[in-house]
This record gives structure tokens, C-alpha cells and sequence, in this order.
């Protein structure tokens, strides 16, 4: 049997994975190693309980180092246990640094590297590509499906960027894994009132928000301004808050007044999806939750500059807004879609295509 190493180790590849755990067992040894990129309890504890991963699972340690120094942890690590594992291929998800380390160790191993997500490029709100070297995520995606033999693309845009790059790995097209989970777990979430009990909240009418990428948080005059305009708001704005953001907040002294904002811990994927579906509209810099809003039929407001997820944009279910309070005050009063195109992200069988795709290109 082939032995496959996959590679995670943050918040939203905890969720990628969690459509993908079980299905590759019936025809790989499978081996799960967690950077330890979210190393925060709230981040990563919570979703192995969550999810009851049942692979061969192992953990780095990385968990005390930041920067250049954690991803330098992070490809020497995985170069060992590469060298340890012997493994056939290595599968890596989305845009993280934990990716771009799996790709890189790889790529030294002289080992097949299969990227979930390949092909995915973030676009300004005029539909125009940014250059790859200013943003993290982008130009670890570039890096990634370049050094990629296998790209697995959730659809035709994807696909098509690929080529237009002359990317050399097999392309594929497989739909969202984050769908295929979504539509899974549908039935046996909590609902919004289930969350608001637990916590202790009055319902209300309510914006959902999350906000976790350096752009927002690191830039103190930005996050004062964001929580600010969050506070203003005309709804109350239920914010499960990240532990990046939560740090920096204390760092600059930033203590939102008496407003909308309502402060809460961070929550399950489950309680998450739950506040998704019942708001008004979703506030949010994580382009997962921006494809889970709108797979719950419900709009949203990209408060990053760029998205990778524009054909969200395109059918109007997305607005990019950035930090800007008068773009954030105006997308909230747009009329609501009357159009709602699921197969946007397939038909909810992108695990099954992704494991098809392993076999006959592994096997």
C-alpha cells in the first residue's frame, strides 16, 4: 500500500482535511503531520475534537517560534520526517506558510507534491491580479503549484490560471472540499440559537464577523479604525475573537466602548457555521468563512483589499470593501442577491475526486 503524507496545521486545514479524513484509508497508509502553525488550543485543540481525526497522527514542534524562524522549524522537521516516513506523495492544502514548508521539503525529498486549492489567485475589486510579492499568501500560492506534480483546483478559474502560468503538474478539476463538508455536516449542527444560549446572548437580528489576517491586525490605526466602524454598526456584530487579534488589540491599547460589538471566544467550525447562516451578513477577512457565507445564502463583506475568491464578487454575494467605513456602511445597505449559484464550488463530491486523482496519479 502507498503511503501518503499530508501536511496541515492551521484553523481552515483542520476544516479542509475534515472532508477528506477517512475517504484515503481504503487505499493509502496515510500519515497526518500538524505544524503546529495554530498552536493555540482554540485553534487547533478543539477542532481534533471536533473532527476525531483517526489517521496516524503527529505534531511538530514549532509552537514557541514566529516568523522566518518557525518556517525554517517547520521545512526541517518535515525534511525529517520525510526521510523517516519514506512516503510515495505529499498532500498539502490552500496558501500557509505550513504549505509552502510541505512543498519545499518535498520538492528537496524528490517527492510528488499534490496541492488542494492550486491555482487560486487574488484579485482587487476591479477583477485585476495583484503582483505575487505583495501579499504572503499569494506568493506562497505561486511557489506552491509551480513546484506542484498534481494541482487540484476547486474550478475552471483556477484551472485556467494554472495554465496561463504554464504550471508543469497535472491539473484537475475537482470542486470545494469546504462544500462537500458543509453540505455533510448540514443537518447535524447547532443553530444560531443553540450558539446564543450557550453564551449567554439575547437574539437579535446580528452581523457575524471574524478578523484574523496581518493586514487587519498588525497595522494599529487599521484595527482601531475596523473595530471602530465594527462598534458603529446598526446590529450587534458577533466577533469570535482570534488569538493574533485578541494580542494585538491589548498591544495598542485598542478597548471598543459601549456599541455593536459583542466579544466572544473563539467557537467550533460547528458554532461557526451556525452563526453564518443566521446573520444578516458576515464581516470577514478569512476567505473560508467568505465561501461558507455564502454557502449559507448569506452576503458578505471582504474587509482584506484582495480576495482569492472573486467569482463570490462576480455574482454579487461578496463585496470587497478593505478596512474603508463608508465602502463597509454601503455594501451593507445593497439590495440582497436574487441569484444564488451553488455549483459556483461543484456538486459536494470534490473528496471523492481528489482521492480519484491521487490513486491514478500515485498508484
Amino acid at each position: 500500500m502507498r503511503t501518503l503524507l499530508t501536511v496541515i496545521g492551521t484553523r481552515p486545514q483542520y476544516i479542509k482535511y475534515a472532508a477528506m479524513a477517512g475517504r484515503l484509508s481504503a487505499d493509502f497508509h496515510e500519515i497526518v503531520v500538524d505544524t503546529g502553525q495554530h498552536y493555540d488550543a482554540s485553534l487547533s485543540g478543539q477542532f481534533k475534537k471536533e473532527f476525531l481525526f483517526g489517521a496516524d497522527f503527529r505534531t511538530l514542534s514549532t509552537e514557541k517560534l514566529d516568523g522566518t524562524a518557525r518556517f525554517a522549524a517547520m521545512m526541517e522537521q518535515l525534511d525529517a520526517a520525510m526521510a523517516e516516513l519514506r512516503p510515495d506523495g505529499v498532500l498539502c492544502f490552500g496558501d500557509t506558510d505550513s504549505t509552502l514548508a510541505a512543498g519545499m521539503a518535498a520538492v528537496r525529498r524528490g517527492l510528488p507534491l499534490c496541492h488542494v486549492e492550486a491555482g487560486e489567485r487574488s484579485r482587487r475589486a476591479d477583477g485585476l491580479r495583484i503582483q505575487g510579492w505583495t501579499v504572503p499568501e499569494e506568493s506562497n500560492r505561486i511557489i506552491i503549484d509551480h513546484l506542484s506534480s498534481l494541482l487540484l483546483c476547486t474550478g475552471t478559474d483556477a484551472a485556467e490560471n494554472c495554465a496561463a502560468e504554464a504550471c508543469s503538474g497535472d491539473i484537475t478539476i475537482t470542486g470545494d472540499i469546504m462544500y462537500d463538508l458543509f453540505l455533510k455536516n448540514r443537518e447535524g449542527r447547532p443553530s444560531a440559537s443553540d450558539v446564543f444560549a450557550r453564551l449567554g446572548l439575547a437574539e437579535s437580528p446580528y452581523f457575524f464577523s471574524t478578523i484574523h489576517r496581518p493586514i487587519n491586525t498588525d497595522d494599529p490605526s487599521r484595527l482601531s479604525s475596523l473595530m471602530d466602524t465594527l462598534n458603529r454598526l446598526p446590529h450587534p456584530v458577533m466577533l469570535p475573537l482570534h488569538p493574533r487579534t485578541a494580542k494585538r488589540m491589548h498591544a495598542f491599547g485598542i478597548e471598543p466602548g459601549d456599541g455593536a460589538l459583542r466579544l466572544l471566544p473563539p467557537l467550533s467550525h460547528a458554532e461557526t457555521l451556525a452563526l453564518t447562516a443566521g446573520a444578516q451578513h458576515v464581516l470577514t477577512d478569512s476567505g473560508g468563512l467568505t465561501r461558507e457565507a455564502f454557502f449559507c445564502g448569506v452576503p458578505s463583506l471582504c474587509l482584506d483589499d484582495v480576495t482569492a475568491w472573486h467569482g463570490i464578487c462576480r455574482s454579487g454575494w461578496c463585496a470587497l470593501t478593505g478596512a474603508d467605513p463608508d465602502a463597509i456602511r454601503s455594501a451593507l445597505n445593497m439590495p440582497r442577491p436574487t441569484i444564488h449559484d451553488s455549483s459556483l464550488f461543484g456538486d459536494g463530491h470534490a473528496a471523492e475526486r481528489i482521492v480519484d486523482a491521487l490513486k491514478h496519479f500515485l498508484m
